[in-house]
């Protein structure tokens, strides 16, 4: 089973990478805050702000965008295989990129 997450996380980085899907679908990080509001923040903070806390054990969504290593492809895996205490969301493949574009629209730039 854990190969298989991995197979699926290598295309999925890789179909999300190839150049004419990426210029065919626009991400539109507003529709993703949308998105947000409606299915994460019973437990998440989805807003920009870095002070506020929903849960002291759970992340908000702008300290998971500037997590050093966090990439688009990092945020795809974490939704499309969640952690245990995370529940099953399903997002089309549009709504997924769109929430992912609104995580990272989040990042500060250094």
């Amino acid at each position: 089973m854990r190969q298989w997450k991995k197979i699926l996380l290598v295309t999925l980085m890789l179909l999300w990478s190839y150049p004419s899907l990426a210029q065919s679908v626009v991400a539109d990080p507003g529709r993703g805050r949308d998105y947000a509001e409606s299915l994460c923040s019973t437990c998440h903070v989805v807003d920009a702000s870095p002070g506020n806390i929903a849960k002291s054990d759970i992340s908000s969504f702008y300290s998971i965008a500037n997590r050093p290593d966090q990439s688009q492809e990092r945020l795809a895996g974490a939704i499309i295989f969640p952690h245990p205490a995370m529940p099953k969301v399903s997002f089309t493949n549009t709504e997924l990129r769109d929430v992912i574009a609104y995580i990272m629209s989040l990042r500060v730039t250094k």
